[in-house]
């Protein structure tokens, strides 16, 4: 045997059984002839063509793709129209409707209802106000089709050649429930080397082949049957599945890492539970009664009525600065009604009237807020909160404390601060970050405790510095994520890579 034909017998003894069962049909082009003619199933001819390619038996060329289709309510949606525009047609009748009345003279579900609130409030085609809405888009703006319309009637479309009107439609379907969808594609095409040409010249070697023992099993190693026995060739060079061990999710693992370094600095941690009054969320923060953060549109009621106990000696010093100081009317049993909570800084409200001077606290809150979900926003997402009580603290204080907090705890590379307005503090500032793509986000706002909040809550005079970051936000940065959802994400090929 001469070195050519030993080559090609030691490749014809490294042959797995899906292999031998392929080779044979590699004059096929398609590689549904293979699988039709092989009798074998789509996996396992694909996963032979890998191996034979590793052999360089052939050349192997994948194509991957990705388009843009319709899910099962993008579907439902093209035949029945969105729900805005379902909403905007009543509204061309009606003009002026309860909300309730609104619903369901459009015929949407409640979470159909609450997106096409989300959807026309955002492009400014609806007035909501005192439970009722109105439509304000002229008639052309109604008439006229709406990105998101034009882009539905389109599907399917190829990924890559999305036009930015396009992408800017996708991400704002992609929110929703099933209503478009990404589907990859994989076209798997081969091509026989001179090898494999050669290899198939053998066919009557490679039948033989198949006698070759393909396990050596305890028994045989105890009865000694693997004497006068062949065994296939252990290939070494072929690829292997990836072995993925355990590990904690990786936002998980983020917030830990956090929660860490702020106990390492001092910091004791607060907590507090998730449905709260209005009283410990606004009417403590000194944020009055009329205030839009307390429309239904802002923030999540609890529907059962539910009604929460106010310490009486407490809710009397809040009235008299809603009452006496602003010159606001109160009202105790609005300030009972239950929410969910949708700012941390209710934490640092309940904290307060124990909190330790000087002291450092901190929380990492889930937070509740109405919102149209895309790439920066959620309806459920965390924040982490904090507050520093001390003597003599500053604002200069509060702004390093920040850059502090973002460059050596969160790892962010660039910050600045804008000033802000925040009902509680004064001054009040905003802090942004800047993301490699998405670019200058805001990552939350800070300030120093107004008077009436801090001694009210503390009964004694000492400036409080408080924040309220978006810790998801923080999270895109450290991980290198571009869409805040991918958090959240179920794909295991992501979570694995992270």
């Amino acid at each position: 045997m001469n070195e050519k034909e030993g080559k090609i017998q030691e490749l014809i003894d490294s042959l797995s059984p899906i292999e031998r069962g392929i080779v044979s049909f590699l004059k096929e082009k398609k590689i549904e002839d293979i699988i039709e003619k092989s009798k074998m199933d789509e996996t396992s001819v694909k996963r032979a063509l890998s191996f034979l390619s590793n052999k360089n038996v052939i050349t192997l060329n994948i194509k991957e793709s990705k388009q843009v289709v319709l899910g099962d309510n993008g579907v439902l949606y093209l035949k029945n129209e969105l729900p805005e525009r379902r909403l905007m047609n009543t509204l061309l009748k009606h003009k002026h409707l309860e909300l309730k009345e609104a619903r369901e003279k459009s015929g949407l579900s409640e979470n159909e209802f609450a997106s096409a609130l989300g959807v026309l409030k955002k492009k400014a085609l609806i007035n909501v106000s005192e439970n009722k809405i109105a439509l304000v888009a002229t008639p052309e703006e109604v008439i006229k089709k709406t990105l998101e319309e034009k882009f539905l009637s389109s599907l399917p479309i190829d990924f890559e050649k999305l036009k930015d009107e396009e992408k800017l439609a996708f991400e704002n379907l992609r929110s929703r429930k099933d209503v478009v969808r990404v589907e990859e594609t994989k076209d798997m095409q081969f091509e026989l080397t001179a090898l494999g040409k050669e290899l198939l010249k053998n066919s009557e070697k490679i039948e033989h082949a198949s006698a070759l023992v393909e396990q050596l099993t305890p028994e045989m190693l105890e009865k000694n049957l693997w004497k006068g026995k062949s065994f296939r060739r252990y290939d070494i060079t072929s690829k292997v599945p990836k072995i993925y061990g355990g590990k904690r999710q990786n936002y998980y693992e983020f917030l830990q890492e956090i929660r860490q370094k702020l106990t390492a600095l001092g910091f004791e941690e607060m907590t507090g539970p998730s449905v709260v009054s209005e009283f410990w969320n606004f009417d403590a923060l000194f944020q009055p009664q009329f205030h839009v953060a307390r429309e239904w549109s802002a923030t999540y009621f609890v529907k059962n009525k539910l009604k929460s106990e106010i310490p009486k000696e407490l809710a009397e010093k809040v009235r008299k600065v809603h009452e006496e100081k602003w010159q606001t009317s109160w009202n105790i049993e609005k300030a009972k009604n239950m929410i969910l909570r949708p700012q941390g800084t209710a934490i640092s409200a309940r904290t307060l009237p124990h909190a330790k001077i000087p002291g450092k606290y901190f929380a990492i809150a889930r937070l509740y807020r109405p919102d149209v979900v895309d790439a920066k926003h959620l309806i459920e997402f965390d924040q982490t909160e904090g507050i520093i009580l001390d003597e003599n603290l500053t604002f200069s204080n509060l702004l390093g404390m920040l850059k502090l907090f973002a460059t050596e705890v969160a790892g962010i590379k660039e910050v600045k601060f804008k000033p802000s307005y925040f009902p509680f503090t004064e001054p009040s500032v905003e802090m942004h970050a800047k993301h490699p793509k998405l670019g200058w986000m805001e990552l939350g706002g800070a300030g120093i405790l107004r008077k009436e909040v801090s001694e009210t809550l503390t009964g004694k005079t000492v400036p409080v510095l408080a924040w309220g970051l978006g810790i998801n936000r923080l999270a895109m940065l450290k991980l290198g994520i571009n869409d805040i959802r991918e958090l959240f994400s179920y794909n295991l090929g992501f979570l694995r890579g992270k």
